[in-house]
């Protein structure tokens, strides 16, 4: 047994952001937020065979029935708990606690229970990591932490035999730790450790090797809780909310049945209406030939019937739209001077005399307004004053 000795405090492996710990019923609980230790030895790990395939709820369950069945004990005489330290998916220990003792613990606990972060086996508040086991011999024993997922508590001769067959096996299974970290007595333990790096409290840890406490998940194993109650109150307020929540569901599944009911029954009826307006066409307005777009057929069908009932009216002669056109002459003192015929177009040619060009572009305007197609061919001053044009009424006009 390779033994070293402390060395400077700074190199002391501290416990950093950790939070105080406490033995139960010694002396008042510390203040602030805090861990409750029990003994170790009323709350062991128990190793369980169970195949890796297993997970979830089953492993556990699976994990009861062998530890009820090794102790030969009823299940609500035990405290079982799956021991999922470092992280390790495929747990093979269980903390185990006889149940009457674990209430005895949380009474104990009292109005302190608020501030009490977790009720743990004194050796799970030991400093560990990957490659190094801590052994602690003190007036309460033996607490023995051989790595991030097993550990134990007992008597110091008890221990001393524990700790040398936990050498022995990992010996066998070529897994010794690297380094051993001793607080306390060393009596009765150089035996079990002979041929391991042991470093007494305080020496630095060879190169590559961390240890920390209540880093690898010791405190999900809280004794002061009870996952199973837990779940069953989670239950019941699940229970409390389904029946709101289902009549919810059931009203808006409701709701929308009646609406997609509703959708088809309008399609449906759309469908009909569709059915009767072609059928109509058919029978009313296009009796042959295929239909592509049917607004715009029966649109064109309508104007070809209505132009076969209702020709468009004859042209008006020269006359009759020389007869037209006197009423705006005349409204605006226009002298007619003289009207000529065109036996080319039928145009009607018309000798008008106003005041000025101005008066000359109103009797325009006023045509067009009485819908009098005209144009002015000819425009030009008169010496004695005014204007004249001819203005051209009818074909030829634009």
């Amino acid at each position: 047994m390779m033994t070293k000795s402390p060395s400077d405090p700074a190199t002391r492996h501290r416990r950093k952001s950790a939070p105080a710990v406490w033995r139960l019923g010694e002396g008042a609980p510390p203040a602030g937020p805090f861990v409750a230790l029990v003994s170790g030895g009323d709350a062991p790990l128990l190793a369980v065979t169970l195949p890796a395939s297993l997970k979830g709820p089953a492993r556990e369950d699976v994990a009861r029935r062998q530890v009820l069945d090794r102790l030969g004990l009823p299940a609500s005489a035990l405290d079982i708990r799956a021991a999922r330290l470092g992280g390790a998916e495929g747990w093979a220990r269980v903390l185990v606690a006889d149940r009457g003792a674990v209430l005895r613990w949380r009474a104990a606990l009292g109005a302190a229970a608020s501030r009490c972060r977790a009720l743990l086996p004194d050796y799970l508040a030991l400093p560990t990591g990957s490659g190094v086991w801590t052994v602690v011999a003190d007036a309460e024993g033996l607490q023995v932490r051989m790595g991030p997922g097993d550990g134990f508590s007992a008597e110091v001769e008890l221990g001393a035999t524990m700790l040398a067959a936990a050498v022995a096996q990992a010996r066998a299974a070529n897994a010794l730790p690297r380094a051993v970290l001793v607080t306390g007595d060393m009596a009765g333990l150089a035996g079990p450790l002979e041929g391991l790096t042991v470093l007494r409290d305080g020496a630095p840890l060879p190169e590559g090797l961390t240890v920390a406490a209540f880093a690898h998940g010791e405190l999900t194993l809280d004794l002061a809780r009870d996952p199973r109650a837990d779940a069953a109150v989670f239950e019941r307020r699940l229970r409390r909310v389904a029946l709101p929540l289902a009549l919810v569901v059931l009203g808006a599944l409701g709701w929308g049945g009646a609406v997609a009911l509703g959708a088809r029954h309008d399609l449906q009826a759309a469908a009909a209406i569709d059915a009767q307006t072609l059928a109509a066409a058919r029978r009313d307005i296009l009796p042959t030939g295929p239909i592509v777009d049917l607004r715009v057929q029966i649109a064109r069908e309508i104007e070809r019937r209505r132009a076969v009932l209702d020709p468009a009216p004859a042209a008006l002669g020269p006359l009759d739209r020389l007869r037209v056109a006197a009423p705006v002459l005349a409204g605006f003192e226009a002298q007619v001077q003289g009207a000529t015929i065109s036996a080319a177009d039928q145009g009607v040619t018309v000798e008008v005399r106003v005041d000025d060009f101005r008066a000359l572009d109103a009797v325009m305007t006023a045509l067009g307004e009485a819908g009098i197609a005209a144009r002015i061919t000819r425009s030009g001053t008169e010496p004695e004053g005014g204007v004249s044009a001819a203005i051209l009424i009818g074909e030829g006009a634009p």
